[in-house]
């Protein structure tokens, strides 16, 4: 759910609007955009229903549940369920809109759900089916509404769905800034009006806030305070840096997922934070349920492209492949066709996994995750050094030598550098004063690679946790990057994300990567080299874990006096998977 490129997609989604009304005016649409839903809890949410005056017959329905409410983009997504012939209809959780009870992002959803399709289902103008679609807090709502499956629900369609406690408000257990301004945005106001939306957009104010808060040595936890408005949900959510019961309770149990046994169809992008949670509930699903019915969709695509109707023919400077670019409403509505009314299966979807190759220009299918390069190819972090980089190489390390450094927790001078954007596609490569830079020698042929970045990076710290930054790149022939993964992650979770299990200073530690990284593919071109580059998070924005082994949100500058010295061991080794 990232700031940036809202004021796009808000032209973005007003121009299409536009464009619709035309289209739409003649289909003689009936807008009920004020219906009450009393659930018996005594709760009250809010629907909002487009019909076709011209049908009288039952039709299936597609639900849109969501907390974000802008009555003209949720009036034109119904719409559009309408020209394909169904009935639109979106309903806002607690808190939203016409509900009177405050607003608790994601807290109810699950709990409401039920009673929401099941009034849905038993309008007059439905004919007792239902499937559920959206993006980004809409898929998270998907998957709480399978929490107690009911009956008329027939499938759903999450997009880039947010994995409650897995990617967000934290990721990988880290907490960022961002959640507070989220927060203020979906619970300040009843609707989306000028002034949160002007808020949230606020690059400036929450970049200051950001570089205020850094430079103080502050915890985390205080954040709120030095913005100006406590908040008590925010507040909440750090006490719980585990995925324990508090988030658990939101979306499906182990046995919830065994007996999930309608038709899912995920769709997700390489560069969207929000693959964590998508990659989460399919793995849980697939996991849990033996052969579930569970399509999955990946490509090139970023947060903000997998909401638009066609994806976007450039991302954060790379230009994506021709093949990767689809309608993904059409798709959508498509999958819709097949499931509700008997029609064609989309084309794309020739096995339960499809993604794009980016740069080979097509689409790669699979039965399951394990089919996907079987083969593996290692790579160990060497201590030999030229012109600053470390040597990347399939061989171990011939000395048994450490690469040291040590890092201040004092040292708050880099603000603004931080705050700037890097470019998935750039000439310059976004490490940290903090990272450790390694390269492999020039590939002789391409190479393609297809899955998550896996292995163990091994080091001897003096604290008893550090947060770790991994990022891996292809340098092009012509000197530029191109980023294929850049993530962040709390060592003492990287084992169990239930329960965190602390470093032992002066010991050898090792930080698994594995199920802990993104998914991507990409042919890496002759001539290319490999970049991987590892450190330690400290930066404006972001929990600064201090390693005393305390609630890492109440740890201040205090408890970093000592600096961190970190050992990077050469058994340390990432594992790509290739075709």
């Amino acid at each position: 759910m990232p700031i940036k490129n809202q004021h796009i997609m808000k032209k973005i989604i007003l121009l299409l609007l536009l464009l619709a009304v035309v289209k739409v005016s003649a289909q003689q649409l009936l807008v009920t955009d004020s219906v009450t839903i009393r659930l018996k809890s005594g709760n009250e949410l809010t629907a909002i229903v487009v019909q076709n005056k011209a049908i009288n017959t039952p039709m299936p329905a597609l639900l849109r549940y969501s907390i974000y409410v802008s009555l003209p983009t949720e009036k034109w997504f119904n719409s559009l369920a309408v020209l394909r012939g169904y009935v639109g209809v979106t309903v806002l959780v607690r808190g939203k809109y016409l509900s009177k009870q405050e607003a608790d992002p994601f807290a109810h959803d699950a709990e409401d759900a039920w009673e929401v399709i099941d009034w849905v289902s038993k309008q007059t103008w439905c004919n007792g089916k239902v499937g559920m679609y959206g993006a980004s807090y809409l898929g998270f709502s998907q998957w709480a509404s399978v929490k107690k499956l009911h009956r008329a629900l027939k499938t759903i369609v999450p997009q880039s769905a947010v994995g409650i406690g897995v990617d967000f408000p934290s990721h990988n257990h880290i907490n960022s800034g961002y959640s507070l301004n989220w927060l203020h945005y979906v619970t300040d106001s009843k609707i989306m009006d000028s002034t949160t939306v002007a808020q949230f957009s606020d690059r400036k104010k929450w970049n200051a806030l950001f570089n205020k808060w850094y430079t103080s040595g502050k915890s985390f936890a205080s954040m709120d305070t030095m913005e100006g408005r406590p908040n008590r949900i925010f507040q909440q959510w750090l006490k719980h840096p585990a995925i324990d019961n508090y988030w658990k309770k939101m979306t499906p149990t182990a046995k919830e997922y065994a007996q999930l046994d309608i038709p899912v169809l995920t769709v997700a992008g390489y560069f969207d934070v929000n693959q964590f949670g998508a990659m989460y509930y399919f793995k849980q699903h697939n996991e849990q349920r033996k052969n579930a019915n569970h399509y999955l969709i990946l490509g090139p695509y970023d947060h903000m492209g997998l909401q638009q109707m066609m994806m976007p023919a450039v991302v954060d400077g790379y230009q994506i492949d021709a093949a990767a670019i689809f309608k993904i409403y059409k798709l959508t509505f498509d999958w819709f066709d097949y499931i509700l009314k008997g029609g064609v299966k989309p084309a794309m979807l020739k096995d339960k996994i499809n993604y794009e190759v980016m740069g080979a220009n097509r689409w790669d299918h699979a039965p399951d995750l394990a089919a996907i390069g079987k083969k593996e190819i290692k790579y160990f972090l060497q201590p030999d050094r030229k012109n600053g980089v470390y040597k990347l190489d399939t061989c171990k390390a011939a000395v048994n030598k450490m690469i040291t450094r040590q890092i201040s927790f004092k040292d708050r001078t880099d603000t603004s550098a931080n705050n700037e954007a890097s470019l998935i596609l750039d000439s310059a490569l976004h490490a940290s004063k903090n990272s450790v830079v390694f390269e492999t020698d020039p590939f002789e042929h391409t190479v393609t690679i297809a899955g998550s970045l896996s292995g163990e990076l091994s080091v001897i710290i003096n604290k008893r946790d550090v947060d770790i930054t991994v990022q891996l790149y292809e340098k092009l022939a012509d000197g530029r990057y191109l980023q294929l993964n850049n993530d962040m992650l709390r060592a003492s979770y990287t084992k169990d994300r239930s329960k965190r299990q602390l470093l032992k200073p002066g010991k050898p530690a090792q930080i698994q990567l594995t199920n802990n990284t993104f998914f991507i593919s990409r042919q890496l071109s002759k001539g290319s080299k490999l970049v991987f580059v590892a450190g330690v998070s400290i930066e404006p924005g972001l929990e600064i874990n201090y390693g005393t082994g305390k609630l890492v949100s109440q740890e201040t500058i205090a408890d970093g006096q000592e600096d961190l010295t970190i050992n990077w061991l050469p058994q340390s080794f990432i594992s790509l998977s290739i075709q």
